[in-house]
């Protein structure tokens, strides 16, 4: 399983376009240099009113497929875990 930390620093305004399925993808890049790319909707759980802020750890398979998406700093939903 391979694992990549990303920073992400998405505004309301720009998480609009991937809420309204006019953006189906997330690229990013890792805190190694590469370019990643995910599905947007895994982003939905960690959405606040002032957008996505915050430094995740993206786990792909051995087939470079999106597995899971956890936030390890930055600020979370009302009902996520860390405020």
């Amino acid at each position: 399983m391979q694992t990549v930390i990303i920073p992400l620093a998405i505004s309301a305004d720009q998480w609009l376009a991937y809420y309204r399925g006019q953006v189906k993808t997330v690229r990013a890049p890792a805190l190694d240099g590469r370019f990643i790319q995910f599905p947007a909707h895994v982003l939905q759980k960690f959405v606040t009113p002032d957008g996505i802020m915050g430094v995740f750890r993206v786990r792909f398979d051995s087939k470079n497929r999106f597995v899971d998406i956890e936030m390890l700093g930055g600020r979370r939903t009302a009902g996520g875990r860390q405020a």
